[in-house]
């Protein structure tokens, strides 16, 4: 009787084992599951926090209300202002350049930067667009009887300035101020080569190749540039002063 006894509590010992593991393998797969999908939506609402974020900065900068502001989750991420970003133009005899400071925000292994208009993301080493920058080139057409043709280049220079650095939980208030304005146009009828000195300077690269001209990528110095022909540049210079409140 004790060798029976022994052997139906080492079963026990056994089936209680057996449902242990099986119990733990479940609650590790849907902990880690449960983890992913509170990242995935993390992620991807601080992707859409960013496109709230440009449609201020727009307001603020084209709409006549220059002082404009936003609340946003800061989801145990961080904020903060960055002055790595700069842009060239030369065309005729005019030469241009300007740093243009960026917004940044990271969590874990995800960035996403507001950049002279545009909004690209970095997620574990992979970089993609989620808003392309605000730089147009044109043809216009003149009306009978010459139906003469000119190209015309619009670049918006939105410059970011501000002591912006701030982690955490919970929300943040970022204000938007936009201080000065200015704008030039000139006829130049000459090649415009316009530089964009940046982290994210392979989708600078990816966007110049969709327009008019050539195209070109330097890695080594984190460089892409746009060479095209130009009658006409319009230049439009905003400066928008960035702070937080918490």
């Amino acid at each position: 009787m004790n060798s029976k006894g022994v052997s139906e509590v080492l079963g026990y010992i056994l089936i209680l084992g057996i449902v242990i593991v099986a119990i733990s393998m479940v609650y590790l797969k849907t902990n880690s599951m449960v983890e992913n999908t509170s990242k995935m939506f993390i992620s991807e609402g601080i992707r859409q926090s960013f496109k709230r974020i440009l449609n201020v900065v727009a307001i603020s900068t084209y709409g006549g209300a220059p002082l404009q502001s936003i609340q946003v989750e800061m989801q145990g991420g961080t904020f903060w202002i960055s002055n790595e970003t700069k842009i060239n133009i030369t065309v005729g005899n005019l030469t241009l350049e300007r740093y243009t400071g960026a917004l940044n925000y990271r969590y874990e292994g995800l960035e996403v930067t507001l950049e002279n208009g545009a909004v690209w993301e970095r997620y574990y080493g992979y970089d993609r667009a989620i808003e392309e920058p605000r730089i147009f080139i044109h043809t216009s057409f003149a009306k009978s009887p010459s139906y003469s043709t000119k190209v015309v280049a619009v670049v918006v220079i939105n410059r970011l300035v501000g002591d912006v650095s701030v982690s955490g939980e919970g929300s943040v208030k970022l204000i938007f101020n936009t201080t000065s304005v200015n704008v030039t146009a000139e006829d130049v009828g000459d090649v415009m080569n316009l530089t964009i000195t940046s982290p994210y300077a392979k989708l600078w690269y990816e966007f110049f190749d969709k327009l008019p001209g050539d195209a070109m990528l330097n890695n080594t110095t984190n460089t892409a540039t746009l060479s095209v022909y130009v009658d006409r540049i319009v230049i439009a210079e905003y400066t928008t002063q960035v702070s937080i409140e918490t």
